[in-house]
């Protein structure tokens, strides 16, 4: 029977994979009463998207549960290149990222592992995921989105709520109706995707990649003395309606001119490689999230990744508009945020994807002859020139992204900084600091649920502008921050010379900046995009 159910559901998130149970832990956070459904039965069990990056341990610590993830991750200390079976690279990796973040390296976890994680902090909130739920049909208008479920038990039920989460995957129910169109391509090299034991000379800490002239792999550790291989399909196989593990597991050895042999497999995968993103990540009161608004190649392992911090980004927004600390034009800043950052990993994934796995004669001559020197003299770079070592870091690791250019960081700047301070739209940078003999990463003075306000004052406290703070504290809490020799640090960094102030988004990045305390500035910022607090 299909029924009209009342319920006080503010938000259907649809799919439980990673960017939709971020969207589900996020808005738990926030106190948003939403609901996740998923029609697959169980949760996935295999490695999946395997590597989480430092941007995203940083959201999992303003979580708390980072030293969990940390707990379950291998960490990737080597890199190793081979070239027709000769180890031709080795570099370390260990703490790459020093000085830049909390969490300076590459951290292997299994996708399984991860979801295991956000479903048990969605339950320690009082919600859980509904499986073997299915969205059929949603229709929208001006007062919410009414939406068609088929249950577990095969009835359906129709809810309405005020927004709808997209987080099903790149061949998205909810995309396809709303006629986001989804532009880019297929590449033509289809991967196979192995979990299994491998006997093969290589330390349980140490990423792999190997290049001959019949194909092309990638060695990743996992837990249990376990391997997650990726690979090209064997020229020979291409075209099989049906590849199986032993087909691949053949010759494989004699392809990559490797002493290896692969066993007890535990998941075998063969897909297409899609390069695609959505034209508009909302329409209305529906909104795209992870695959559902991009999908990328393997390569810098960016997908999920980008996927929990498009969660990230939106919930925030969703949640002050729900409860009515911001105008509705906040959600414009999804879109113009996130949009741009999987167009440009689309782009660049997709040529490092394409250089490292065509069969093209010329790019695989290349990749075998010119790649191997111009990797001889790259990459031990990382190692020994500590500006080229935070440029690779910052680009893989995502702490490098930035929304210098969206609304919220428009005319957001007012006074003279330095070129180093941070401006409108960075990430706000790991700095560590004392405070009554306890060391301070100045991150995690960042909740989440508000906005924060740094104030910078040599002298007397910012009366007037803190005025101006207690106006919006429905939305913000607020810090001073007096000059001492502990905190002299943070002046500098911040170009702080005589006074001014930070204010801080939830999702950690900066939104406004002055070099005064003149409280008529970030009194016009402040009334664009939020509500005054009554």
């Amino acid at each position: 029977m299909n029924q009209l159910q009342d319920k006080t559901t503010e938000v259907l998130i649809v799919g439980a994979g990673p960017s939709g149970l971020m969207m589900a832990c996020q808005l738990a956070i926030h106190g948003i009463h939403f609901r996740i459904i998923d029609k697959k039965e169980h949760a996935v069990t295999y490695s999946g998207a395997l590597i989480v990056h430092a941007r995203t341990v940083e959201i999992f610590n303003q979580m708390g549960i980072s030293e969990k993830v940390v707990e379950e991750a291998i960490i990737a200390n080597v890199l190793s290149i081979f070239f027709n079976g000769k180890k031709t690279i080795q570099i370390s990796l260990k703490d790459i990222g020093q000085g830049l973040t909390k969490f300076p390296n590459l951290y292997l976890i299994e996708q399984s592992k991860t979801e295991q994680l956000l479903i048990d902090f969605v339950s320690a909130q009082g919600f859980s995921v509904e499986r073997r739920t299915e969205l059929k049909s949603f229709t929208q208008d001006e007062t919410g989105v009414t939406s068609v479920l088929k249950l577990a038990d095969g009835k359906e039920e129709t809810i309405k709520t005020n927004y709808l989460i997209a987080a099903d995957g790149g061949h998205s129910i909810v995309r396809e109706q709303l006629k986001i169109h989804f532009v880019g391509k297929m590449h033509p090299v289809s991967l196979f995707i192995i979990d299994c034991k491998a006997e093969l000379d290589l330390p349980s800490d140490e990423m792999c990649f190997s290049f001959s002239d019949a194909s092309t792999s990638g060695f990743f550790p996992m837990k249990n003395g376990r391997k997650r291989i990726d690979g090209v399909i064997p020229k020979e196989l291409e075209g099989n309606e049906h590849i199986t593990f032993d087909d691949i597991e053949k010759k494989f050895a004699e392809r990559l001119r490797m002493k290896i042999k692969l066993y007890n497999p535990e998941w075998f995968s063969v897909s297409h490689s899609n390069q695609q993103y959505a034209l508009s990540y909302q329409k209305n009161r529906c909104f795209l999230v992870g695959d559902a608004a991009h999908t990328f190649t393997p390569v810098g392992a960016q997908g999920m990744n980008t996927g929990l911090q498009d969660a990230y980004n939106l919930a925030w927004k969703l949640a002050f508009v729900i409860k009515g600390k911001a105008k509705s034009t906040l959600f414009d800043t999804y879109s113009a945020e996130r949009q741009n950052i999987a167009k440009k990993l689309v782009r660049s994934t997709s040529r490092i994807y394409n250089l490292v796995t065509s069969q093209n004669s010329f790019t695989k001559t290349f990749r075998l002859h010119v790649l191997t020197h111009l990797m001889k003299w790259i990459l031990p770079l990382i190692e020994k020139q500590k500006s080229f070592r935070q440029f690779c870091f910052n680009a893989i690791s995502e702490i490098g992204i930035n929304y210098r250019k969206s609304p919220l960081s428009q005319g957001a700047s007012t006074g003279n900084f330095p070129d180093c301070a941070p401006h409108p739209g960075d990430r706000l940078p790991y700095l560590v600091f004392n405070d009554n003999d306890k060391e301070i990463n100045i991150q995690e003075k960042i909740k989440g649920t508000d906005f924060t306000l740094f104030l910078f004052a040599k002298d007397s406290p910012p009366l007037e502008i803190i005025k101006v703070a207690e106006k919006y504290k429905n939305v913000l809490s607020f810090e001073t921050i007096p000059f001492t020799s502990e905190t002299k640090l943070l002046y500098d960094h911040f170009g702080m010379e005589n006074g001014g102030c930070y204010l801080i988004r939830p999702d950690m990045y900066v939104a406004f900046r002055s070099a005064t305390l003149n409280p008529h500035y970030l009194n016009n910022y402040l009334q664009q995009f939020l509500v005054l607090h009554q």
